[in-house]
């Protein structure tokens, strides 16, 4: 995956005013309030966090598109089962931009490994991303959306239907990630006897829990020794 698949789910966005302001960030996701150190890793290449869930090379992507199909899923659930009407374009705009600053909070100390930039010693990835919209002029529904997207870790928490749907994608769609990276580690040390704190670049975690699904350690070894 790579920034095309974010746009492509930006393109879904019908109000042109929203989808071309989301469109212009996804396309150069600059800060106007700080220019991010050197070191921070492109949007491509970006992890979604430095040890937990999609803690690898591109895993920022990956669970951005996966948040935001989750999420369409999710308010197709709601009003066929609900009958409740849910604004597709705030879903899909908070989805694809609710942590699109992760790469400024991180400095690649070693190939594959994150220490905090010096903005992230200061804000936090959530206080970036509310700034930049606010100052971008981004509709206030968007702004809460990303702003509730933790939940009850977040400065609000969802107070609209689209902001709901959006906390609960970002919450499933990283304890899933979370838990079979959890698993592909665990199985790497068992079968390599190497302990990694995390993933070698490319390498997916949910291909290391299938090799050992479908072949044992020595599918494992075979797939992933000279990687490691």
């Amino acid at each position: 995956m790579n920034e095309e698949s974010l746009l492509k789910l930006a393109s879904e966005i019908k109000e042109a005013s929203l989808r071309e302001k989301v469109t212009a960030l996804i396309k150069d996701p600059k800060l106007t309030i700080e220019v991010p150190a050197p070191g921070s890793p492109k949007l491509k290449e970006s992890p979604a966090s430095k040890q937990r869930h999609h803690s690898y090379r591109t895993g920022l992507i990956v669970h951005t598109v996966s948040t935001a199909r989750l999420a369409l899923h999710l308010a197709d659930l709601m009003e066929e089962v609900y009958e409740a009407k849910v604004d597709r374009d705030i879903v899909i705009a908070a989805c694809l931009l609710h942590d699109i600053f992760k790469p400024a909070t991180y400095t690649e100390v070693r190939p594959g490994e994150y220490a905090p930039s010096r903005l992230a010693e200061r804000l936090d990835h959530l206080s970036i991303i509310i700034g930049e919209l606010y100052a971008r002029r981004f509709p206030l529904e968007v702004i809460h959306a990303v702003a509730a997207h933790h939940g009850r870790g977040s400065p609000i928490e969802p107070r609209t239907l689209e902001a709901l749907v959006v906390h609960l994608s970002d919450t499933v769609d990283a304890e899933i990630n979370d838990r079979v990276l959890m698993a592909a580690k665990n199985i790497i040390k068992e079968c390599t006897g190497i302990e990694v704190k995390t993933l070698p670049q490319d390498v997916s975690p949910f291909k290391v829990v299938l090799a050992k699904k479908d072949g044992g350690c020595e599918e494992v070894r075979r797939k992933f020794s000279s990687l490691l």
